[in-house]
């Protein structure tokens, strides 16, 4: 055997040659052969194994005059693929037909409604079909779609105003401290729809998220008087499907007032009342990023501002709630980790709300029974077509003066 020394100092016509001689033989070798010969080959050349190994059987075809099988990949190597476009032509359709979930949301719901999806004739889900969606993963949804989800990023308007000194009345609560949660911990916000321009004079949206479930309820307001604020409230109380023990805004004044202080104390039972530190949106952050997800993805950046847009709207939060809490997987965090400059964050396994109820040993046997009778009496094929008629409704309201459509 040669020595390291002389190996690097060999120039590229030397390897080209012991490339050439060793090809042949290569080829020809039973696959122990093989090891032993590219174990040689690279202590000689100094080339990567992958290399090598591509390298070798390219000059062996070349030696051979054989011509490369157009059906195969121009890099020679790899596996063929395995998903093929009626599968992604699937995965563009369920992508669409729910909310665009991310792909480890997106796969976990996908095994979860398979019973109901491989009987649409829309999607066309062949035995074949059924088994690949079974089985593919979350990155590779993820590279899939990557192409079709290159979309321009919009962003809305923020209407969180100082509220004066009443807010020292409120406890503060941060980050740090909803770890543990029993359900009923609900934090809130609102979502203003100006359509571009800043006006307090348009609808907005309350949001409630639930921090230990996830689960998440709407409702359209006129504007952010606390009048509209209760009415809201009042509303999601009533569909919560457990008691709602606290309540958790940020230092908007539409929450920071005497009104949202008094209609707590006189619950029954009182309802705790905490906020956010001013200009840390993370004390907030179950909800804030349930606006995106939740609200903008379905209704868009459009103004709405008359009765018919907010009665279209509550119809649309409506339906649209129940794919959200009992069939859309959502993920929790549950590490974050810092290295130097990066962080690394660990979630949890994609659940839906209901699920998260369900295995909640807080959760009362009663409040799980109507849980699963509700779910099993629920279709998300035909929830999904409910809420894009609706979604089509919302737009036909959406026209200028002269007729013509408003882009959402």
């Amino acid at each position: 055997m040669k020595s390291l020394g002389y190996l690097r100092e060999m120039n590229m016509k030397s390897r080209k040659e012991v490339t050439k001689a060793v090809a042949t033989r290569y080829r020809n070798e039973t696959r122990k052969g093989k090891k032993s010969i590219l174990d040689e080959f690279c202590k000689i050349t100094g080339y990567n194994r992958d290399y090598a190994t591509s390298l070798l059987r390219a000059k062996a075809i070349k030696a051979s005059g054989k011509k490369r099988n157009p059906k195969q990949s121009s890099h020679g190597t790899g596996r063929p693929p395995q998903y093929t476009d009626q599968t992604l032509h699937i995965l563009i359709k369920l992508w669409n037909l729910f909310d665009r979930l991310c792909a480890k949301r997106l796969s976990v719901f996908i095994k979860t409604a398979l019973p109901w999806l491989r009987l649409d004739p829309f999607l066309g889900i062949t035995p074949d079909q059924e088994h690949l969606l079974m089985t593919i993963s979350s990155a590779t949804i993820d590279r899939m779609i990557k192409p079709i989800r290159a979309k321009l990023k919009i962003r809305g308007h923020s209407y969180t105003r100082p509220s004066g000194g009443l807010k020292e009345s409120i406890p503060v609560r941060t980050f740090g401290e909803w770890a543990s949660c029993i359900p009923g911990h609900c934090q809130i916000d609102t979502v203003g729809h100006d359509g571009g321009i800043l006006s307090e004079q348009c609808a907005f949206t309350l949001c409630l998220t639930d921090i230990a479930s996830g689960w998440t309820e709407r409702f359209a307001m006129q504007n952010r008087a606390f009048k509209w604020v209760h009415a809201g409230l009042e509303h999601i109380k009533t569909s919560l499907p457990f008691p709602l023990v606290h309540l958790h805004p940020d230092n908007g004044s539409e929450f920071i007032n005497h009104g949202l202080i008094s209609w707590c104390a006189t619950q029954t039972p009182a309802i705790a009342l905490s906020r956010s530190r001013a200009g840390k949106k993370n004390d907030n952050c179950y909800v804030e990023q349930k606006n995106f997800d939740t609200i903008r993805k379905l209704v868009g950046y459009a103004r709405y501002s008359s009765q018919e847009m907010l009665e279209t709207l509550n119809a649309l939060y409506d339906a649209h709630e129940l794919l959200l809490n009992y069939f859309y997987p959502s993920q929790k965090l549950i590490a974050k980790t810092r290295s130097g400059s990066k962080y690394k964050k660990i979630y949890d396994q994609p659940k839906t709300p209901a699920a998260r109820l369900l295995e909640n040993p807080t959760v009362d046997e009663t409040t799980k029974t109507l849980l699963r009778a509700r779910l099993a009496s629920l279709n998300p094929l035909a929830l999904s077509r409910q809420v894009d008629a609706l979604s089509e409704l919302l737009l036909s309201t959406l026209v200028h003066e002269d007729g013509s459509m408003i882009k959402p």
